[in-house]
């Protein structure tokens, strides 16, 4: 996974640098991007210990300011299951948990277009906004490790700066595939409450000073309307 990383950072970082005859190259008015992903939990070893990621995808409507500097607005969408260990017992019987983390964020997107060839970019831009947390499926645990109840619905601010490699795959150049990484923190502690999971040894010994966050490695789209290439 980490060489995994190095090289994307890597392959981003050559891109970053295109040749002067390109500099001028200008992408679509308005675009319509779209990423999809599985998060990974990074910085509460809590929250890793109770969720992994199934899934996180976004879409955004964007209009191209001046140069290739853009903005818009969005709707992202992230889904975590806990994990196989978080079970329920019941006299000589385990239950496995379906509890589920679903979040769901409006954010404002910001960000630059680098051409580095005719039909290939690189996007730099930072999401943020709002987010809406909700716990699925909570079991109903009186255990009084977990009390006094944590929230099972919140609203938290969260930024998630993103990059992307895109490649202009049509003739037309309408429409454009991309590789992305991004990291999204959420401006809250994770509360192992909220879940009802705090009475596990397993995650309450674990370390939760940092805010909730995770790494996202995906594959995207963006639509390009109105597009006039400037070489």
């Amino acid at each position: 996974m980490r060489t995994l990383i190095l090289a994307l950072l890597l392959l981003f970082t050559a891109f970053a640098y295109p040749q002067d005859k390109i500099l001028d190259k200008r992408n679509a008015l308005v675009t319509i991007r779209g990423n999809v992903g599985i998060p990974r939990g990074i910085s509460s070893q809590m929250f890793r210990t109770c969720f992994a990621g199934v899934y996180e995808a976004n879409l955004s409507v964007n209009v191209r300011l001046f140069g290739n500097f853009f903005i818009g607005v969005g709707y992202q969408n992230s889904h975590f299951q806990n994990n196989k260990f978080l079970k329920f017992q019941y006299f000589k019987a385990s239950i496995p948990y379906n509890t589920r983390l679903m979040a769901h964020s409006g954010f404002m997107k910001i960000g630059i277009d680098k051409f580095f060839s005719p039909t290939g970019y690189m996007s730099y831009s930072l999401n943020s906004g709002l987010m809406q947390v909700n716990y699925l499926h909570v079991n109903a645990d009186t255990n009084l490790l977990n009390r006094p109840y944590g929230l099972q619905t919140y609203i938290t601010p969260y930024l998630q700066p993103e990059m992307a490699v895109n490649f202009i795959v049509d003739e037309k150049q309408k429409m454009s595939l991309s590789i992305f990484v991004a990291y999204a923190t959420v401006l809250s502690n994770f509360d192992p409450k909220g879940p009802r999971f705090n009475h596990f040894e397993e995650v309450s010994k674990k370390n939760n000073r940092y805010y909730m966050s995770w790494f996202n490695i995906g594959f995207g789209f963006t639509v390009l309307l109105d597009r006039k290439a400037k070489a």
